[in-house]
């Protein structure tokens, strides 16, 4: 049974996909623990940005567990695994505040689905990306293909779909699936500079920026007007205000 562990490090959550001996491979409660992390983050507004990542320097996720999965029946798989699961990662691409992947290693199927949940994806020059799925008869089923056409364009996901490509690093630069490509020896310091600069920004103006990006279904007439009364309402606005016109940094 698999666990995401976590750890606080000032205003940043990092959350590890921890499944020793099955390459980090996504259970029922690895998705429960993802939820549970998700609640504590909406509690919790002193965190900032949230990290997700796998075995440091090491593997991200092997993808969904298929002794986990394939013991279900079709009626139950559907429900539970791809419905439920679903839910969780809509959830945690939705969080208010920004979220990272770091991706060193392998990073297949579902663990490539969950990596796309992010807002930031910084890659190791080790790192495999890859959708296995239809050569096993299954599908990306938690949106990742969707996901994957939003940032690089339909054929391309097709192509990594239905080929199932592997996408190396400077390809997943190219098609924008990650931000940035670090030598191993690299990737902390990388993540650190964006984690401090996360940190730094208004998190109400960062959170009503997110949204109007991530939400799909929103109204843009109605929905960019809302969003703006509330950042101008809001505390940040006048802080950020006062030192534009002090030359001075703000400090939110």
């Amino acid at each position: 049974m698999g666990q995401i562990l976590s750890r606080r490090e000032g205003a940043v959550l990092t959350l590890e996909l921890s499944n020793p001996g099955k390459a980090n491979a996504l259970d029922f409660a690895m998705l429960a623990a993802l939820d549970e992390q998700i609640a504590r983050i909406g509690e919790d507004d002193t965190i900032r940005a949230v990290v997700l990542r796998g075995t440091a320097g090491g593997v991200f996720s092997s993808g969904a567990d298929i002794r986990e999965w394939s013991t279900l029946d079709p009626q139950a798989f559907a429900t539970q695994w791809i419905g439920e699961g679903n839910a969780v990662f809509r959830r945690f691409e939705r969080l208010r505040c920004p979220t990272v992947a770091v991706i060193e290693g392998l990073c297949f199927g579902g663990g490539l689905e969950l990596a796309l949940c992010c807002d930031l994806r910084l890659a190791g020059t080790g790192a495999r990306l890859r959708f296995p799925e239809v050569a096993i008869g299954a599908i990306p089923g938690w949106e990742g293909g969707d996901r994957l056409q939003r940032i690089a364009g339909r054929g391309r996901a097709l192509e990594a779909v239905l080929l199932s490509r592997e996408i190396d690093p400077p390809a997943a630069l190219q098609w924008g699936i990650v931000n940035a490509v670090c030598a191993p020896q690299e990737v902390e310091a990388r993540l650190e500079e964006w984690t401090a600069r996360l940190c730094r920004i208004s998190p109400r103006a960062a959170a009503l920026a997110k949204a109007l990006i991530v939400d799909d279904d929103k109204d843009p007439h109605a929905a960019y007007p809302a969003a703006a009364l509330a950042v101008r309402s809001s505390p940040d606005a006048e802080l950020g205000i006062r030192a534009f016109f002090a030359k001075t940094a703000a400090v939110f």
